[in-house]
């Protein structure tokens, strides 16, 4: 169960950290695409509109130049009204657009009284900028009549050089807006020098946007994406989101991911419930599984107890002698018997270690006697399997903090493994010796060595590999897993080492006893259990 919560708890990180890594990348997008819309709007828009003030210096010009002898004529005699309004006649007709025009003398002094005052002082500023640079920087004109834009040409020379000037309305610029702005984008021409004050809108001249104040607010200047200067006059093609078009989308990225999230947060606590569960389900089946293997086990003690004991004083001759094929019968049952009690044993013993009950009387032992102490008393099971065991390397004075009984059993599962899966009539080598701050004691075989599919089940329950393929062993398939419990009982640790074609070594460590200040650097013993 705690390995599932961790394993969820692992999951939802990598959701949640997915999630937000898929946020990150839509919101890039989504600002790459509409910065993209952005300066794509703003490049269009400058180069329609240079596009079109250049040609409207074009056709001012060829109309100056068409028009060069009326137009000398009224500068001459700018009091004849008939030539006044011939001229403006043609104006009219020629630039369907136009908002005013007058002619001026080279110095820019006008020839025309303008009395309806749609000649303003903004006007002849630019008129006098023409005359001192030859420049015209088109820009928006407030006048009560309408906001308009002026191009200029100068026409003659000489004494009768001069200067048209015509006017146009600013709201055929809001066409071209029109036509490049797209959905939740705003475009507008804005005059940068004269703090961001707006000059055009898709409505065309700002007057027709009503609004206390035509100079771009500080959310504005954040809201712009795109911003790309129009040649040929003051001002800046801008192009900015609509409001809270970000906000709103990062809005429902939230929404989603949190839906997303949800659904993901409903089925963990679906799949929690039912492995909650089918944890206690199988808890249920293991307790009622080790009750079941408890009292099994202990109800066949007592009578494999007396069966063995039966069994060993008719072997022996104590009830009268046997004939020959009668005591190969009673041997056959003696060990099948004495194989039932040993998993009998085994089993009660990783119940009792499961359930915390087995007790461990630890005191200071000196290894190297204890070892060989317990290799005497396997000596009889290697016989069964033509074994030898061989200490090889056994250094006086490691003292290790353990129960002799329990050591000595882990000692027997380990000989007697060797000798099962070792070579026919090999010489199984103990050697001890010390790592770090643990005592390491080592059970070498001269076998097979186990194949690398089978390496992960060892010291499980109930695992038994035969490694040569070719002999029926017996055994509980318990010793090893035995092994391990008991030896991490002893905050020790169990392992082995194997060579497909070579043998197997396994080992347990067992941490050295704070007694333990004898110098380890004397002779070793060694000897032959055969």
């Amino acid at each position: 169960m705690k390995r599932y919560v961790f394993f969820m708890l692992v999951v939802t990180c990598l959701v949640v950290g997915m999630l937000v890594w898929i946020a990150q990348a839509r919101v890039q997008d989504f600002r790459a695409y509409h910065t993209g819309i952005a300066q794509e709007t703003t490049a269009g828009v400058a180069h329609d509109i240079a596009r079109f003030i250049a040609e409207k210096e074009r056709l001012v010009d060829l109309f100056a130049k068409e028009h060069l002898s009326l137009i000398q004529q009224l500068a001459a005699r700018p009091q004849d009204e008939v030539l006044e309004q011939r001229l403006g006649r043609l104006v009219v007709a020629y630039f369907p657009n136009q908002f005013a025009f007058t002619v001026t003398g080279a110095d820019g002094a006008p020839y025309l009284d303008d009395f309806d005052e749609l000649i303003g002082d903004v006007c002849q500023q630019d008129i006098e900028t023409f005359v001192a640079t030859g420049a015209q920087l088109p820009r928006i004109h407030p006048n009560y009549e309408g906001y308009h834009f002026d191009i200029l040409a100068r026409f003659g020379s000489g004494p009768t050089s001069g200067i048209l000037f015509i006017s146009f309305h600013a709201d055929i610029l809001g066409a071209t807006l029109r036509s490049a702005q797209t959905p939740r984008h705003q475009a507008m021409l804005v005059y940068p020098q004269a703090s961001q004050l707006i000059e055009v809108t898709v409505d065309g001249a700002r007057i027709n946007w009503v609004r206390e104040d035509y100079r771009l607010s500080a959310d504005e200047q954040q809201r712009i994406l795109s911003r790309q200067a129009v040649p040929g006059s003051v001002w800046e093609a801008v192009d900015m989101h609509a409001p809270g078009l970000f906000k709103n989308f990062y809005a429902g990225l939230l929404r989603q991911s949190a839906l997303i999230f949800g659904l993901f947060a409903l089925v963990s606590i679906v799949m929690l419930f039912y492995v909650r569960r089918e944890e206690a389900l199988r808890r249920r089946a293991e307790k009622h599984k080790d009750e079941f293997l408890s009292v099994v086990s202990h109800e066949l003690r007592t009578p494999l107890t007396s069966i063995r004991g039966a069994l060993g004083l008719i072997n022996s001759g104590l009830v009268g002698a046997l004939e020959a094929k009668t005591k190969s019968l009673i041997v056959i049952a003696l060990n099948n018997a004495l194989r039932l009690e040993a998993l009998v044993n085994d089993i009660l013993d990783v119940q009792k270690i499961d359930a915390g009950k087995m007790d461990f009387h630890r005191h200071p032992v000196e290894l190297s006697p204890l070892i060989e102490s317990c290799i005497r008393d396997s000596r009889n099971y290697g016989e069964q399997f033509s074994s030898r065991y061989v200490l090889t390397d056994a250094p006086p004075g490691i003292i290790v903090d353990v129960d002799e009984s329990r050591i000595c059993q882990v000692m027997f599962n380990l000989l007697s493994n060797a000798s099962k899966y070792g070579a026919s009539g090999d010489t199984i080598e103990v050697a001890i010796t010390v790592n770090g701050s643990f005592a390491r004691v080592s059970v070498k075989d001269h076998g097979p060595g186990i194949p690398e599919t089978s390496r992960h089940r060892l010291f499980q329950k109930f695992e038994q590999v035969d490694s040569s393929n070719t002999r029926k062993l017996g055994g509980t398939g318990l010793g090893l897993s035995i092994v391990k419990l008991i030896v991490e009982a002893h905050e020790g640790k169990a392992g082995f080492d194997t060579e497909v074609g070579v043998g197997s070594t396994f080992y347990i460590e067992l941490p050295l006893s704070a007694a333990a200040g004898t110098d380890l650097g004397g002779a070793g013993a060694s000897g032959s259990f055969d």
